[in-house]
């Protein structure tokens, strides 16, 4: 059975010195949640020599290379200095107290171009916000052990996590939330959500892919009253979503400008934008970066802590996806799962260049790789002309 002794789970509990009683206290459906996000990858499939790999039957070299998939498919997460600027003020909100009244307190929106990984980054604060729970709920019950007596249900549901299908109704937008935990929605979904809230312990909401939602008038106007009531429930919330600030700036109408106004008041933006690669203290950064990844290569061709990414390929790597955290990994991910069927067992630029992007950075990349090889890129400008 997965426990918290797993280093990549461990990690998200911080300093709990008893980590493995607190997961204890996880619901499944939670702790298998954490699995699917932490653990996604599986076992390390190790890295084999040139005669090992001769040596596979077709059946071991088939499960290799399923294993390689996996594993190169969940690529360590790149914390860049402004995922770490979110993450800080993340972790510096006012612990959510249920049944507690607290003043409404703003509501902060990760938001940003697609592909600069606001998803994960999102995903793994609320894994982070359900072992911190775990971890506070295990001391409250050792300091008070009358304190379970205060939950009705033992199915205990601290942390949600949503994304956003569609633009909801606020109907539709409760009875999503009580489908998250298990409860039924009812006539009421807004009143049964309120209950279950209370039954649950549910403290943070985490909802995701809000650019899904119309802003347009009543329905943005909706969705803030939705926001106010759960808040009023003493529950915090975090939001996250593509170019949300450029969205409500394009608002025309009176009923949408009250949309904006309202927005700017209460919305806390923390931006994520695509890498850049102009200053020294950048591209420092960026090799920094890519050499965190080098520790997942697993490829016979290349030696041990091999400076593969971030000292041979690094501008190239950075040209082609335009320093997009979705479009690198993609790009890597593909590249190693390419350079893993080769007989070299070896990155090659020839490989780099073969492998498709997302249309965002696809658009212009040849253009843009052939002036950088011919030495007329300007990283003044970003290089990003066609982006």
């Amino acid at each position: 059975m997965m426990h918290p002794y797993d280093p990549r789970v461990r990690d998200f509990f911080g300093a709990d010195e008893r980590a493995h009683q607190s997961w204890a206290h996880l619901h499944k459906a939670d702790q298998a949640w954490i699995r699917r996000i932490v653990l996604a990858g599986g076992d390390d499939p190790g890295v084999l020599s040139y005669p090992e790999l001769q040596e596979l039957t077709p059946d071991e070299s088939r499960r290799r290379l399923r294993r390689l998939e996996d594993w190169y498919k969940a690529w360590p997460y790149v914390r860049t200095a402004q995922v770490k600027e979110v993450e800080r003020h993340l972790a510096t909100l006012p612990e959510p107290r249920p049944q507690v009244d607290d003043e409404l307190l703003d509501v902060p929106l990760i938001t940003g171009p697609p592909g600069t990984g606001k998803t994960r980054l999102l995903r793994r604060a609320a894994v982070r916000a359900l072992c911190h729970a775990a971890w506070d709920r295990r001391l409250e019950l050792e300091d008070s052990p009358a304190a379970a007596d205060l939950l009705v249900d033992p199915d205990w549901r601290p942390v949600i996590y949503h994304s956003t299908d569609g633009n909801p109704i606020v109907k539709t937008f409760f009875t999503h939330l009580c489908h998250e935990i298990g409860v039924p929605a009812g006539v009421d979904p807004q009143d049964s959500f309120r209950s279950a809230v209370l039954r649950h312990g549910v403290q943070t909401i985490f909802i995701d892919e809000v650019q899904m939602i119309n802003f347009d008038g009543q329905y943005g106007m909706y969705l803030h009253n939705a926001i106010k009531a759960l808040q009023n429930m003493n529950v915090r919330v975090i939001l996250a979503g593509h170019n949300v600030r450029e969205m409500l700036v394009r608002r025309k109408t009176s009923a949408q400008n009250a949309t904006q106004t309202q927005s700017i008041a209460r919305w806390a933006f923390q931006d994520l934008e695509r890498y850049p690669h102009q200053t020294k203290p950048q591209i420092d950064e960026w090799r920094r970066l890519l050499r965190a990844l080098e520790g997942h290569l697993r490829l016979a061709g290349h030696e041990p802590n091999e400076p593969v990414f971030s000292a041979q390929f690094e501008e190239h790597l950075w040209v082609s996806t335009l320093g997009y955290m979705n479009a690198l990994a993609a790009l890597i991910t593909g590249v190693c799962l390419t350079a893993s069927r080769t007989k070299s067992q070896r990155v090659t630029a020839e490989i780099i260049d073969a492998v498709r992007l997302n249309e965002r950075v696809a658009r212009g990349r040849t253009k843009r790789l052939h002036s950088w090889r011919a030495g007329h890129i300007n990283w003044a400008s970003d290089a990003s002309g066609a982006a």
